[in-house]
């Protein structure tokens, strides 16, 4: 297997700077793209009146990247205007705000989290998180069943979750056809370090029972064999998707993945030649999800907070700022931003959007990363 290290391309953007340029939005540039939406976004007058006070603060754990600098300059400011109030955001992903959930659980600092779907279970059954006050957060009533996580989470933006191919290799039909010898020593393979390169091995079970992804991750032991006759075709493990996609995109390999849309996309906005592949087995589901830190200060406002990132005008702007599709139902997308979002339910379905068990894959993901490891370390 090869793994020589390949300096990613100087003409391609780092993923985190590529928020994409939609010319029906405005002239494309980050700064006015964010102006745009900020001013888009509608007042709640009856939510604003029920937690209205002049002192108070939350603390909200958010993510980096374009969701994160959204989330900051759109949505915050406009928040603490309308409520009268303070939030402090502090950015990291899904592991370190748990773990600060973890280490403030006896004196909560936190109000809102910011976690992948992945670690809802796991908050769950530790007790950081709380269950949602349904009846004060009225824009759940347009919340697709599927992003609602046990009354305890809700999806906030959806990526896909899928390969991706350089525009001049033909699109493979089945993840069966990775096997194939055309791609010996062409494929980039997303290390299962990241919960998207877990993807993987549940496709892979699904090629070796001819089972549906949903019936197919619960046999993922039964793959170790496929695995060792995949190796050939894989290139190298990448753990940086920045990397893996420049160097698809500049053909020195012909796929990558499995990964989110949200991190490729933005490169074939900007005229790369890149794309997503689905096959006929079905894609991922990456969600990102918000939660109520329990006992966490000022859950009023927490609960507003909750319901502002649900509101159909957060939705539209987050999705066409960022490329990740709502959670909920009736946003208007523009024609450009839906040809690279899954929404609505519709497309969704079409894609065999499948979102794991995440609590039964949690349980078995220490076995099957050291078993991945012998394999492709030999």
């Amino acid at each position: 297997m090869n793994t020589k290290h390949i300096q990613p391309a100087h003409d391609l953007p780092d993923a985190q700077e590529l928020t994409p340029v939609l010319p029906s939005k405005i002239d494309g540039r980050r700064r006015d793209m964010l102006k745009a939406a900020a001013a888009s976004l509608a007042l709640g007058p009856s939510m604003i009146r029920q937690v209205r006070a002049s002192t108070r603060q939350i603390v909200v754990g958010i993510w980096g990247g374009a969701q994160g600098d959204f989330i900051r300059k759109v949505v915050i400011p406009r928040f603490e205007r309308d409520y009268n109030c303070s939030v402090l955001a502090e950015e990291g992903f899904t592991l370190v705000n748990v773990a600060k959930m973890r280490a403030t659980l006896k004196n909560p600092k936190y109000t809102v989290m910011f976690i992948d779907d992945v670690a809802v279970s796991t908050c769950i059954t530790e007790k950081l998180i709380a269950p949602l006050p349904v009846d004060r957060i009225p824009n759940m009533a347009n919340l697709m069943p599927r992003f609602n996580y046990g009354g305890y989470a809700t999806g906030v933006g959806i990526s896909i979750g899928a390969m991706y191919r350089n525009t001049s290799t033909p699109a493979p039909k089945s993840f069966a056809d990775l096997w194939s010898d055309t791609y010996r020593d062409s494929i980039k393979l997303n290390s299962w370090e990241n919960t998207s390169g877990i993807y993987f091995l549940i496709a892979a079970a699904a090629v070796v029972t001819s089972k549906p992804l949903s019936a197919a991750q619960y046999e993922v032991d039964k793959i170790w064999a496929k695995l060792r006759d995949f190796k050939p075709n894989v290139q190298n493990i990448y753990v940086s998707g920045v990397e893996a996609a420049n160097e698809v995109a500049q053909g020195q390999a012909m796929l990558g993945g499995i990964d989110y849309s949200k991190f490729i996309y933005p490169y074939a906005v900007k005229g790369a030649p890149i794309d997503m592949v689905f096959m006929k087995e079905g894609s991922f589901a990456g969600v990102n999800c918000q939660v109520l830190v329990a006992n966490g200060p000022n859950q009023d406002l927490g609960v507003a907070f909750i319901n502002r990132m649900l509101s159909a005008d957060v939705q539209k702007a987050l999705a066409e700022f960022s490329l990740v599709a709502p959670p909920v139902r009736g946003v208007t997308l523009t024609p450009q931003t839906l040809r690279y979002v899954a929404y609505p339910e519709q497309r969704m379905d079409q894609l065999g959007l499948f979102i794991p068990d995440w609590k039964f894959v949690n349980q078995n993901r220490a076995k099957w990363t050291e078993k991945t490891n012998e394999i492709f370390t030999a």
